[in-house]
């Protein structure tokens, strides 16, 4: 998916495969706790033109799936600008998404980097140090996205042991 924001800023967040050299537990018990990981290709740049790209094992194919519905919901949010975020976090904390009601049918999407996917100029930072990319975007563009994610995400089922 990717998304834009009015002032030039932009993020592009695909599923490129699953995590390389895990593969499904034979055991149908152990499968039960076994999390199935994506490789998550991100391209962001912010509004000043600072660019940065990362591809790291960073979300379950359920927290996949869960963000394009997230997406969605957000997307149909019309909430009172004075409410709290909505926040999407997930196991691995590389990247989490927060929104905010600006106004009818305007919203603006922080994405929260940190750990691995940190911008280059971060990279020295102290653990748990997170970088802010908030776009400013309409409803029907992030709309759009999150049917643009959940196609991507649909292109990598739950693996199961064979």
């Amino acid at each position: 998916m990717e998304i834009r924001s009015d002032d030039g800023a932009r993020v592009r967040i695909r599923p490129v495969g699953y995590q390389p050299g895990v593969e499904p537990p034979d055991d149908p018990d152990e499968a039960a706790d076994w999390n199935d990981w994506l490789l998550v290709e991100t391209d962001a740049r912010t509004a000043d033109g600072q660019a940065w790209s990362h591809l790291e094992p960073c979300l379950t194919v359920a927290e996949a799936y869960a963000l394009a519905g997230w997406l969605r919901q957000q997307a149909e949010t019309t909430g009172d600008p004075a409410e709290p975020s909505a926040v999407a976090r997930f196991t691995e904390p590389n990247l989490a998404f927060r929104t905010r009601v600006l106004r009818r049918r305007r919203l603006a999407l922080t994405v929260e980097f940190s750990y691995e996917s940190l911008p280059p100029w971060m990279r020295r930072q102290p653990p748990g140090a997170v970088y802010l990319l908030t776009l400013t975007v309409s409803a029907d563009a992030l709309s759009t996205a999150a049917e643009q994610w959940a196609r991507e995400a649909d292109a990598y089922p739950r693996r199961v042991a064979s």
